[in-house]
């Protein structure tokens, strides 16, 4: 059947034409022929379709498998889709110059290729090859260092020419287009009709698809997908190129099964639409790991965790907490309340909703001391009302990034506005205790406008990112504003020994 020359059939079910002298094809098994050949709109519009839901699964698991190398934040969005919709535009021009004669072959090979490109170069062992490597081949280099290079980078080589190949799809399949029917017209029906397919791609992709498979799943079945419309492209007649190509396509599927199921299985012991989970065991106890963070440890024996837990169960029972309501934004391990509860409740907090029981099956081994609520962290403040005697937040994406909505003088003065009057917030912030750079004084001046009486406990003091512990008030009208001790004054001594007589001190 010749397929260079073929109706789009938007008005039609089913149009005709008469091709002069084509050119053998090789790849759909065509030769020249006098007699006419037809294709039906439904094959033409299902290609769009499925080309269109894999395009925008490209953009979702992309942004997905890069988490554990850049973090979640809308720069490394703002980068994956701008480089996808330039990348796209290339390839709307790149397609249009494709000459008639040539674009069965063309778009034959672009989704041969894209299957390979999507399987092996966005599966999770490849990822982490290149994110590592690049990090180690610019660790000297100021600025080329920056993770938001490395992901610019991945993109430009990885993701762009994924979805170039792709893009040319559209343009490709309006030489199928009837020559009665208007150019606009049949741009625009195929132009829908791709829409439409990412449209669901995206909604299918991260709201079905990771949820009940995982990304591994994901990648696979759009690597499909690609596979379904190169079988779709091809005539029923046999040669030996497109045999040769569909065992391409057939050894690249293999390969992305083994790298993005089975590989991930080995690895992590879940991947869910927001984190890979591992567990790592040593002879004192277990890591929990977390998009390649230490997110949590536990003891075998003490059930203690990390220095910073330890510096916030401190302050969580360093008074009588038996009754109070403790909220814990960001789950971690579920740690705080793993070795006692002192009589509190806790709730705890993360938008993973298979985080409880991933953690319960391969970490505690035990039920959690506490509930678990699977939601945004301020969405959850935003719509609940309720306050708290303690907040904890303690928020990441992956080593040292925290969500950008999370980490604003507004979210933290969300959380101060649901505590208690009386009632404290536990922050832990991976800052510069030396305050050296401008994100950690910010930082640590936006924490301090948002809340009342900050006192900080560090986990060391070296020239990098350590665990701060911030330990807050809720502000009050009835706060006592703060003055100076001067030189011609004996206020310093009086008011020193005026707080001694509040309570005693552990020398005493």
């Amino acid at each position: 059947m010749n397929l260079d020359v073929v109706s789009l059939g938007f008005l039609d079910k089913t149009l005709f034409i008469t091709p002069p002298d084509p050119p053998v094809d090789k790849l759909a098994g065509q030769k020249p022929q006098a007699g006419r050949t037809m294709i039906s709109k439904q094959r033409v519009a299902l290609i769009l379709l499925l080309e269109g839901l894999a395009s925008s699964g490209v953009q979702m698991v992309t942004i997905r498998q890069t988490v554990a190398f850049v973090g979640s934040s809308v720069l490394c969005t703002s980068i994956i889709i701008s480089c996808f919709l330039a990348a796209l535009a290339l390839g709307y021009y790149q397609g249009g110059k494709t000459a008639p004669e040539k674009f069965t072959r063309a778009l034959l090979v672009n989704l041969i290729v894209a299957i390979g490109l999507f399987g092996i170069g966005l599966s999770y062992p490849f990822v982490s090859w290149y994110f590592l490597t690049v990090a180690d081949i610019t660790a000297g280099i100021p600025g080329l260092r920056n993770p938001l290079i490395h992901l610019l980078s991945f993109c430009v080589v990885i993701m762009g020419p994924l979805v170039f190949l792709l893009g040319q799809t559209v343009p490709l399949l309006l030489n199928t287009a009837d020559q009665n029917t208007r150019k606009s017209e049949a741009a625009g029906s195929a132009t829908a009709l791709s829409t439409i397919g990412n449209v669901v791609g995206c909604l299918l992709t991260s709201l079905v698809l990771m949820y009940f498979l995982g990304v591994g799943y994901s990648i696979v079945i759009n690597c499909a997908i690609l596979a379904i419309c190169a079988v779709l492209v091809m005539s029923p007649e046999r040669s030996p190129l497109k045999s040769a190509l569909l065992g391409v396509a057939a050894i690249s599927l293999a390969i992305t099964f083994v790298a993005n199921v089975r590989i991930p299985g080995q690895l992590f012991a879940a991947t869910t639409p927001y984190s890979d989970i591992h567990i790592a065991q040593d002879a004192e106890g277990k890591r929990l790991i977390i998009n390649r963070s230490s997110a949590s440890y536990i003891g075998r024996e003490n059930r203690e965790g990390w220095p910073y837990i330890e510096m916030m169960k401190q302050a969580i029972f360093s008074d009588d907490v038996t009754g109070k309501h403790i909220l814990v934004l960001g789950a971690g391990g579920f740690t705080l309340s793993a070795e006692m509860t002192g009589g509190a409740r806790f709730t705890y907090l993360d938008i993973d909703p298979k985080l409880k029981s991933v953690v319960e099956e391969n970490f505690l081994e035990e039920k959690i001391q506490g509930d678990f609520v699977a939601q945004d962290a301020r969405a959850y403040l935003l719509t609940s009302k309720r306050q708290w005697d303690v907040i904890v937040v303690d928020l990441y994406t992956n080593a040292a990034t925290i969500p950008m909505h999370t980490a604003t003088f507004e979210f933290f003065s969300l959380v101060s506005e649901r505590l208690l009057p009386d009632g404290k917030a536990i922050l832990n912030i991976a800052a510069n205790p030396r305050l050296t750079d401008q994100y950690s004084l910010t930082m640590d001046n936006t924490v301090r406008r948002a809340f009342s009486r900050c006192v900080t406990d560090i986990t060391g003091y070296r020239d990098g990112l350590e665990n701060l512990v911030y330990l807050c008030g809720k502000p009050s009208s009835k706060d006592p504003v703060a003055g100076l001790y001067r030189d011609d004054t004996t206020r310093v001594t009086v008011d020193g020994y005026l707080s001694a007589l509040n309570g005693t001190t552990e020398q005493d």
